[in-house]
């Protein structure tokens, strides 16, 4: 081996750990940029929805009646999924609690200067339609179904979708009701619901 070559393998053995701890750096640099561009994005999602609600005490019935978050629409098609099924497999009971379930536990948010918490409708409804699917497979229905059943009924008519459903043809003809799949709806950015429970969450209320 020629001296320039063990010179060479004498300079790359003695930088080796530089490099090393240069590239850990570089990688714990490149997760916090990305950790906190998304921490931004989140805020900032929810700092150009977010309505004023400085005008309430949000002490007894001085609140507003709503989230103060300004909704965006969007047009969601209509389908059948794999997920979010009836069934007692493995995937789908965590699938329907993911649906309510956040950092700080439940779909909940603190409000105003004394933090008052509050649950908000659209994860009450997901729950009680959790609660429902768990009724039809063990084939009991209890008090808390039928409240949810009740709920739930209430929430659709709040909501009035009025989006049309074209009807189903049958080979001979005859029209029958439809199925509702493959219709698109105008729908609320439900999404910005969960990234203000998500920003709240991380305020100093909790």
């Amino acid at each position: 081996m020629s001296f320039a070559t063990k010179r060479s393998i004498t300079l790359l053995n003695r930088y080796l750990p530089s490099f090393a701890v240069l590239w850990r750096c570089c990688v714990l640099a490149a997760l916090t940029v990305s950790m906190m561009c998304n921490i931004l994005t989140g805020w900032w999602l929810v700092a150009g929805t977010t309505v004023d609600d400085s005008g309430y005490s949000y002490i007894g019935d001085d609140h507003p009646i709503e989230l103060p978050v300004r909704l965006d629409t969007v047009a969601m098609t209509f389908n059948n999924s794999d997920h979010y099924t009836i069934s007692l497999n493995q995937r789908a009971p965590s699938e329907w609690l993911s649906l309510t379930k956040f950092p700080k536990g439940n779909a909940t948010v603190r409000l105003g200067s004394n933090g008052r918490e509050f649950g908000i409708s659209m994860f009450r409804q997901l729950d009680c339609l959790n609660t429902l699917r768990k009724a039809l497979i063990h084939r009991a229905p209890d008090k808390q179904s039928g409240h949810c059943l009740n709920y739930m009924r209430q929430a659709v008519l709040c909501a009035s979708d009025i989006t049309l459903d074209p009807l189903l043809v049958d080979p001979d003809g005859k029209m029958r009701s439809t199925d509702g799949v493959g219709v698109d709806h105008v729908c609320k950015d439900w999404t910005q619901v969960y990234a203000f429970v998500n920003a709240n969450q991380q305020g100093p209320h909790w």
